[in-house]
C-alpha cells in the first residue's frame, strides 16, 4: 500500500538513469475499480502527462521505462491532487464533515500480462494522512504516544464513495441520503450551522424536499436569510410554502422588499394569504419593549479588557446577560454571555469565542414572534437590530414576561 504524498514530488527516472522530472500528480480513470492510468511529470514549471504503462515501479524513486509514450487527459479521467486531495468528505456517520488529508493506492501484479498496476483503493481522513502530507507523522505519533495517547489511522474506501460528485469537486458517501433521512430536523440543523453555507447547501441537496424544509426551519435566521438571498425566487417560494408561516413570514423579514414580492408572488394562493396576514402583524411595534440597557465591545477585546469595563459601568445595568460584539459599522456580529467570558484566558480576543449564530429580531417582528423566539432559545434577552445589521437594543425577557403570563392565565 502506498499514499499518494509518500510520492509527490518523488524524482522521475528512466530505467537508463535519465532524470526526467519530478511526480507532480496522478491520473486515474473513474471507474469502480480506478487504476492509475497516467502520471503528470513536472520539470521547471513545464508538465507532462505519460502513460502508466511506462511505470515500472513507485520506490524512492518513481521509475519508468526507457521509451515512454507521453499523452493527455482523457474522458472519465481525474487528478489525484486536483480532485481528491482535500475535497471535504460528508461522513453522516460520524456526524461531521471531513476531508480527505490523503489517497491510498494499491500495487499489483496483472497476473495475465505481468505487469505493473496500480488502483486508487480510498482516502485517509485522519489525522495521521494530515501529519504524513506534512512529513512529521513518525516524529508526532512518537510525540504523541510518550503522552500516553494513540492514533488511529481512519480510511475511506473507494467502494464507499459516488465516483460522479468527484467530477462536481465533492466526494459524498454512498447510501448517506438514507442516513441524513433518518436524523432529527433539529439534530440535522444544529450540525449543519458548524459549518458554512457552501456545506449547507451540499447537505441539504442530498434530502427529499419535506425534510430539507424542516433542516432549514431549524436553521438560525442568519444562514436562513443567507441561502434565501442565493435561491432564485421559484425555488425560495416552493420551500416557504411548505414552511410553517411564522418561520416563513421570519426569514420573509429577514429579506429585502423587492426580494420579498418576488418570492411571494410565487407562493401558492392559500399559503400566501397566511403570510400576508402575519406580515400585516409587523406595523406592530416593539419599541416599547425595547432596552437601551446593553454592553458593547469590539471583536478585538480580550476578557481582561472587558471585565475592567464592566466593574466600570455596572453601576449603569441591572442586569447584565451578555456581551455584544460590534464592528466598527456598529454592526452586530456575535454574543456570548458572561460565563463563557470568565472561562476564557484573559489574553484571548473575544472574537475567537463568541457565538456568531445570533437570535435576532428588527423593530418590524411582530411581538408574537419575539415571544416565541425568546422562549424557543430560552433566551435572557434578544438583540434588535436594523436592515443593515446595526445593534439598536435588546427586549429583555422582563420586558416581554407581561406577555407569557396573559397567555398563562388564559
Amino acid at each position: 500500500m502506498l499514499y499518494f504524498s509518500e510520492l509527490d514530488r518523488k524524482k522521475v527516472v528512466t530505467n537508463d538513469g535519465i532524470f526526467i522530472g519530478y511526480l507532480d500528480d496522478i491520473i486515474f480513470l473513474l471507474d469502480s475499480k480506478p487504476k492509475v492510468t497516467k502520471i503528470v511529470v513536472d520539470l521547471n514549471g513545464v508538465k507532462t502527462i505519460i502513460n502508466a504503462d511506462a511505470i515500472h515501479k513507485f520506490n524512492t524513486v518513481v521509475r519508468i521505462a526507457k521509451y515512454y509514450t507521453q499523452s493527455e487527459l482523457e474522458e472519465n479521467e481525474l487528478y489525484v491532487k486536483r480532485n481528491l486531495l482535500d475535497k471535504q468528505v460528508i461522513d453522516i456517520s460520524g456526524n461531521k464533515i471531513v476531508r480527505a488529508n490523503d489517497v491510498i493506492i494499491h500495487e499489483q501484479i496483472n497476473l495475465s500480462s505481468h505487469n505493473y498496476e496500480c488502483y486508487i483503493s480510498g482516502v485517509d481522513i485522519g489525522l495521521i494522512g494530515a501529519l504524513r502530507r506534512l512529513h512529521v507523522e513518525n516524529i508526532m505519533t512518537r510525540a504523541i504516544h510518550f503522552l500516553g495517547f494513540n492514533l488511529i489511522s481512519k480510511f475511506l474506501s473507494w467502494a464507499d464513495i459516488q465516483p460522479l460528485d468527484l467530477v462536481r469537486g465533492s466526494i459524498r458517501i454512498k447510501k448517506e441520503e438514507t442516513k441524513l433521512q433518518n436524523m432529527r430536523p433539529e439534530d440535522l440543523a444544529d450540525h449543519l450551522e458548524q459549518t458554512n453555507e457552501m456545506n449547507i447547501k451540499k447537505f441539504l441537496r442530498l434530502l427529499d424536499k419535506d425534510f430539507a424544509t424542516e433542516v432549514i426551519s431549524n436553521l438560525n435566521i442568519n444562514y436562513q436569510r443567507d441561502l434565501f438571498r442565493t435561491w432564485n425566487a421559484d425555488k425560495a417560494a416552493g420551500i416557504i410554502s411548505k414552511m410553517e408561516t411564522d418561520i416563513a413570514v421570519d426569514i420573509l423579514l429577514a429579506l429585502s422588499k423587492k426580494k420579498r414580492e418576488d418570492i411571494l408572488k410565487l407562493v401558492e394562493e392559500s399559503k400566501k394569504e397566511s403570510i400576508l396576514r402575519l406580515l400585516s402583524l409587523t406595523r406592530t411595534p416593539i419599541s416599547k419593549r425595547l432596552s437601551s440597557e446593553y454592553f458593547v465591545v469590539q471583536p478585538t477585546e480580550t476578557p481582561r479588557d472587558i471585565m475592567q469595563k464592566i466593574r466600570k459601568a455596572s453601576m449603569d445595568y441591572d442586569t447584565l446577560d451578555y456581551i455584544y460584539v460590534v464592528n466598527q459599522k456598529k454592526q452586530l456580529i456575535g454574543a456570548c454571555n458572561l460565563h463563557e467570558l470568565i472561562i476564557q484566558k484573559e489574553d484571548t480576543p473575544i472574537y475567537k469565542f463568541m457565538s456568531q449564530n445570533l437570535i435576532e429580531v428588527h423593530l418590524k417582528t411582530p411581538l408574537e414572534m419575539v415571544v416565541y423566539k425568546i422562549i424557543k432559545y430560552r433566551l435572557h434577552a434578544i438583540p434588535v437590530v436594523d436592515a443593515n445589521k446595526e445593534l439598536i437594543g435588546v427586549i429583555p425577557f422582563d420586558n416581554i414576561s407581561d406577555i407569557i403570563e396573559t397567555r398563562l392565565n388564559t
